[in-house]
């Protein structure tokens, strides 16, 4: 079986959503979306569409290249052990 070979939009998008799980200038932005490119928060919001498309605008590429991350809110419970 041949292994998919991610082209370099997919790889960096990948690779913005892996940095956006720990990267405190993400992670701060509790109970929002937050637009990643390039390992950088371009943008914050709630609207998820207009943010990526702001992000674009803004990065002068296409809005599917933009990560969205949703940052839990701060309220959220642990599931006890």
């Amino acid at each position: 079986m041949d292994l998919y070979k991610m082209n370099d939009i997919e790889q960096q998008m990948s690779d913005d959503l892996q940095w956006a799980l720990t990267a405190p200038e993400v992670q701060q932005h509790h109970g929002k979306l937050v637009a990643v490119y390039r390992k950088r928060v371009v943008d914050v919001g709630s609207d998820r569409m207009a943010l990526a498309q702001q992000a674009a605008k803004q990065e002068q590429c296409h809005w599917g290249d933009i990560a969205v991350v949703a940052v839990p809110s701060q309220d959220i419970c642990e599931i006890p052990h």
